[in-house]
């Protein structure tokens, strides 16, 4: 394959772009309360950063069907564009309706990018190399996460609007990936181990673990902040600092995510990232010091540094190519899914237990979890075909 280090780099500050959607402009939502004059508890306030989640989650699958539909590439810039204009405009907007309608519009940008990317991965690269090469964008999206928070929030001191000008970031790559990106040719066979069928059963089971995974890790940014000015009534800054821990620790995982795969199967390590969830939770709900919690917080991102490239590749594994943009568009879905509902879901462990404690449940879940995977064993679930 020619031009290969060019067209990883194109995938992967695609990929990053995913969650630069909504941590770059996270550090002025109290500057865009402000401006459009809403209270610190308006939910349209908020909406502004969850808005691309709903839109990605509903729209994803739809992405997937174009990308089999009418090609990769063709779908990857078409959502650069989208992506770029829509993100850049809350520059310019000055109606917080019309900037809700702006984040919805990213979202279906975010919805093509992200199915189009690890699509792209799939056949582009194969055996040992695509393990690899998805561990490392995992990684890479998750240090992405903390360049982006910190860059927004730099930005969000000159102006809150200063981060939406990150998003025409899109615009600057369009034209590279116009011209290293390649329409894979569409094998005429299956792949060996999928006989040109969906197995339903195994991909059913994997969109619900990314979407429970993803849920319980978003615990973290969502329950976390109260849970430290509650109990050890730390900054803000500290935090954010805290907040990162969890991500730099899932990156290390991830990039090694290809040495772990070589010793154990897919659903061990499924197994694997839920009991270190649970280790982690478990942790910061035994104390109110600073620094355990950081420790319980490095535990559950190596578990999430496992999860994220497990199941996209678990899912290429097992999927036709012809069909893979589809699959790999569901598995977004579920994740984007599992974000926005984490709030929702966590909300009645709060009322009931409070935060520490309901940080101690959700560890007792996630046991649960891993030992019912251990029990029903995901390779013998029953797959039929989809056409």
């Amino acid at each position: 394959m020619k031009h290969k280090k060019a067209i990883k780099a194109i995938i992967l500050f695609a990929s990053s772009m995913t969650v630069m959607s909504g941590a770059v402009i996270s550090p002025a939502l109290p500057s865009i309360s402000n401006f459009f004059d809403r209270g610190s508890d308006d939910l349209l306030t908020k909406l502004v950063l969850t808005m691309p989640a709903i839109f990605i989650a509903g729209l994803s699958p739809v992405a997937g069907y174009l990308i089999d539909r009418f090609g990769r590439k063709t779908l990857l810039a078409i959502s650069l564009i989208i992506y770029g204009i829509a993100g850049t405009a809350g520059f310019f907007i000055e109606n917080i309706y019309l900037l809700l309608v702006s984040r919805a519009v990213l979202g279906i940008g975010v919805a093509g990018i992200m199915s189009a990317a690890t699509t792209l991965i799939g056949d582009y690269f194969s055996g040992e190399e695509r393990s690899k090469f998805m561990g490392f964008q995992a990684s890479f999206m998750a240090l992405g996460g903390v360049v982006y928070l910190n860059l927004g929030g730099l930005l969000a001191d000159w102006s809150w609007r200063g981060p939406f000008l990150i998003y025409a970031t899109a615009l600057t790559i369009l034209p590279f990936a116009l011209y290293y990106i390649f329409e894979p040719k569409s094998s005429q066979k299956a792949k060996s181990n999928s006989d040109g069928k969906l197995l339903s059963g195994k991909v059913i089971l994997i969109y619900t673990i990314g979407l429970l995974g993803m849920l319980f890790f978003y615990m973290v940014p969502v329950q976390l902040p109260f849970l430290l000015e509650q109990e050890a009534g730390v900054s803000s800054s500290l935090v954010g600092l805290a907040i990162s821990v969890s991500t730099i620790t899932g990156a290390i995982v991830s990039i090694n995510y290809n040495r772990i795969k070589k010793l154990t199967s897919f659903a061990r390590i499924y197994g694997l990232s839920f009991i270190l969830f649970a280790i982690g939770y478990g942790i910061i709900s035994s104390s109110n010091n600073y620094y355990v919690i950081i420790t319980g917080l490095a535990f559950s991102g190596f578990g999430m540094g496992l999860i994220m490239p497990n199941g996209n590749l678990w899912l290429m594994e097992i999927t036709d190519e012809k069909k893979r943009g589809r699959i790999i568009g569901g598995m977004t879905a579920a994740i984007f899914a599992g974000q926005f509902l984490s709030p929702i879901a966590v909300a009645p462990l709060v009322d009931t237990f409070g935060v520490s404690q309901s940080f101690l449940v959700a560890a007792g879940l996630m046991l649960i979890l891993s030992i019912t995977l251990a029990i029903i064993n995901p390779y013998k679930v029953k797959s039929y075909a989809l056409h």
